[in-house]
């Protein structure tokens, strides 16, 4: 009994971040502090992703709730070895392109394939955030979360140089859901 309290002890000790990281990336403390070339570099984007979540999540996400190292990485993925979050499907974005209702084929190219994004980010249809009859009326509560969300995009350079922030989308914390997951218990 004894030496369980002891080993429950020492792993609370080891990780000082309570499994924020290993949780979220689904990689092991040595990911970033073993004494490697490649470990160093881990640590020094762990440390650019944690001021970011922090930002965000204390900024523009605070009335969101806020997000986690799992919100884009989900421990590593659906094999559990992804060091990055998984990418949106950019075909699936063009496949839908010719699955849009006739009514609001008049738009762009690029109107469409963002909306297309949105879609595949969220899991969700056209008419989750507009009205069927008149695709550009505003008076959906979700259009004003979109609104912000669109705000957000901006922030990411404030963290990572612009070849990086780039890579960012509304897919890369979604991953096809409507509510941002934060923990791996979370559903």
């Amino acid at each position: 009994m004894a030496v369980m309290f002891f080993v429950a002890m020492q792993g609370a000790i080891q990780d000082p971040h309570r499994g924020q990281f290993t949780e979220g990336t689904g990689r092991q403390c040595a990911s970033c502090h073993a004494k490697t070339p490649r470990a160093e570099d881990n640590y020094r984007a762990a440390a650019h992703m944690e001021k970011m979540a922090t930002g965000l999540s204390k900024g523009p996400l605070v009335r969101y709730g806020g997000i986690t190292c799992f919100s884009c990485h989900r421990a590593g993925g659906p094999g559990h070895h992804l060091a990055y979050p998984v990418a949106l499907d950019r075909s699936a974005v063009r496949a839908m392109l010719s699955e849009w209702p006739t009514s609001a084929k008049t738009a762009t190219q690029a109107v469409r394939l963002q909306m297309n994004e949105y879609s595949i980010s969220l899991g969700v249809t056209c008419e989750f955030c507009h009205a069927p009859t008149d695709w550009k009326l505003e008076t959906k509560p979700v259009m004003t979360t979109t609104r912000a969300m669109e705000t957000l995009m901006n922030e990411f350079p404030k963290y990572f140089d612009f070849a990086n922030a780039a890579a960012f989308t509304c897919f890369t914390c979604h991953q096809g859901a409507r509510k941002v997951l934060r923990h791996a218990d979370t559903r």
